[in-house]
C-alpha cells in the first residue's frame, strides 16, 4: 500500500466530513453531543505497512493488536479505583533480510486512583505491573513498574490544564516522562487537546458521528529469546499522525476507523554486549477499534 494511496483516501474522508458537516440536523437538538474520551474497553488493531530499513532492500511490516477490560469501579477511602487489564499483541513481519519474524506480547494490570480534591483540581494515579516478551524469556528484565501521576486543573467551565509525569515504555527504551496539555471545548461538538505527548481534536458533527485528527507517540520494549538461546531487549518507537471517524451504535459504544501515517520511526536491538539502533522509513497505517468509550 502506496503512500498516495492513504493521501487520495484522506482527501475523500475530509471531503465526506465537509458535506456531513454543513448538514448538521436539527434533530440532534437536546441529545448528548459531548466528545467521547479514550477508549475504556474493547478492542484496537493497527496494520503497518511494508516499509524499508536504513532506506535499504531490508523491510519491516507492523501489526499491533490490543484488548482492554475494565475490573470495576470501587471507593477506596476517598478515592475511586479503577482496575483494567489489557493484552497487547505485537508483530514484526521481514523481507529480504535474515531476521525472522517475531510475535510480541505485553500484558499489563493498571490501577487507577482518582481523587477529586475540590471543584477546581482532580488528581490521578496510576500504577501499572506489565509483563513484555515473547514469551519464552522470562527472566526480570522481562517485568517492569509503570506509574503515571496527574494533576487536572478546571480553570474555566470550558477549559482545563493537565500536567504531571510517568515512566513507561511509550518512547521504547523504559524512561521518566512529563506530561502537560491544554483542553478547550470551543463548543458542545469540538474539543481541542493540545500538549505532549498527545495532541488532538475531535468534532460531533451527528449525534452517532464524529471525526478527529491526533498526533501521537506509540512504542514498546519487549524481552526476547533468540535462536541461541541468549536473551535481548527489542524496542520499537514512532509518532502517529491520525485522521478518521467514529459511529455510535449503542450509547457509549463506538467504532472507530482512522487513516495513520507512522514516521520517526526506530528499531532497536539490545543485548548485553552491544547496542543496534535502526531508523525504519515512514509508512501508511490502518487502525480500527471497537468498544466502550465512556
Amino acid at each position: 500500500m502506496k503512500l498516495k494511496k492513504y493521501k487520495t483516501a484522506v482527501a475523500f474522508m475530509a471531503l465526506g466530513l465537509t458535506g456531513m458537516v454543513s448538514n448538521v440536523s436539527a434533530m440532534d437538538a437536546g441529545v448528548d453531543l459531548s466528545i467521547p474520551k479514550d477508549l475504556a474497553m474493547g478492542i484496537k488493531h493497527q496494520s503497518y505497512d511494508y516499509a524499508s530499513i536504513e532506506d535499504g532492500a531490508e523491510k519491516m511490516a507492523m501489526d499491533y493488536t490490543q484488548v482492554k477490560v475494565p475490573l470495576g469501579k470501587f471507593d477506596v477511602m476517598d478515592q475511586i479505583l479503577v482496575p483494567s487489564i489489557s493484552l497487547e499483541r505485537t508483530a514484526f513481519r521481514f523481507q529480504n533480510t535474515a531476521a525472522s519474524d517475531q510475535t510480541l506480547y505485553t500484558l499489563k494490570s493498571q490501577f487507577m486512583f482518582i481523587q477529586k480534591q475540590d471543584e477546581k483540581w482532580t488528581r490521578i494515579l496510576q500504577v501499572t505491573p506489565s509483563f513484555h516478551s515473547d514469551t519464552d524469556a522470562m527472566d526480570e528484565d522481562a517485568f517492569s513498574l509503570m506509574g503515571l501521576a496527574i494533576w487536572r486543573f478546571q480553570s474555566t467551565d470550558d477549559s482545563a490544564w493537565t500536567m504531571g509525569f510517568g515512566a513507561n515504555h511509550l518512547f521504547g527504551e523504559y524512561k521518566p516522562i512529563p506530561l502537560l496539555s491544554y483542553q478547550y471545548q470551543a463548543s458542545e461538538r469540538l474539543q481541542f487537546d493540545v500538549g505532549f505527548p498527545i495532541t488532538k481534536a475531535e468534532y460531533r458533527w451527528q449525534s452517532n458521528w464524529t471525526g478527529f485528527a491526533s498526533f501521537a507517540p506509540a512504542g514498546g520494549n519487549w524481552r526476547v529469546d533468540t535462536q541461541n538461546n541468549d536473551k535481548i531487549n527489542v524496542a520499537y518507537s514512532s509518532w502517529l499522525a491520525s485522521t478518521g471517524v467514529r459511529y455510535q451504535f449503542k450509547p457509549k459504544m463506538w467504532a472507530s476507523l482512522a487513516l495513520t501515517q507512522s514516521v520517526g520511526r526506530k528499531f532497536n536491538l539490545d543485548d548485553s554486549d552491544s547496542s543496534q539502533e535502526v531508523d525504519v522509513d515512514n509508512s501508511g497505517a490502518i487502525m480500527f477499534s471497537v468498544g466502550f468509550h465512556p
